[in-house]
């Protein structure tokens, strides 16, 4: 059996790699790596990593419905619930339109989606050993109330 360590770097086609450079850097602070603008690519980095998210200029047409298979989501992980808050804050600010806010049992979660229709999440881990939580608590979905960091009953 293959056994990976980590997941190492997430590839998105892009209709326009300027634009989508744009919106990851300024909304998830990610900076540049590399730039082959020849070849329609960016590489961005959180500055430790060669890259953590690649872009390449390759996309044409619609965003593939919900139904269709594909990449649902990418998520990344902000260090606190207060952090999760201030980044929901600054999505408004952005005039970023929110998905959703859910709870989620292990983590919290912010649900948005870039210039090219993919679904981002922003999450923090609300336990300390995940996989453990996972395993007997499993996940749940609800609504979550930013504010006061309550589930919001359905």
């Amino acid at each position: 059996m293959i056994q990976a360590r980590k997941l190492g770097h997430v590839v998105l086609k892009v209709r326009d790699v300027q634009v989508s450079k744009a919106f990851y850097t300024r909304v998830l602070g990610l900076q540049v790596a590399h730039e082959a603008r020849q070849r329609g690519a960016v590489f961005l980095s959180f500055g430790t990593e060669h890259h953590d998210l690649a872009l390449f200029q390759l996309a044409t047409g619609e965003t593939p419905a919900a139904t269709q298979p594909g990449l649902h989501h990418t998520a990344w992980q902000l260090e606190s619930f207060e952090a999760l808050q201030d980044a929901h804050r600054e999505l408004g600010r952005l005039g970023i339109a929110v998905e959703a806010t859910t709870e989620h049992n292990v983590t919290r979660s912010v649900y948005f989606h870039d210039p090219d229709g993919n679904r981002v999440e922003l999450y923090c881990d609300m336990v300390p050993n995940g996989f453990e939580a996972m395993q007997t608590l499993g996940p749940v979905s609800m609504p979550l109330n930013m504010e006061t960091g309550e589930a919001v009953s359905q």
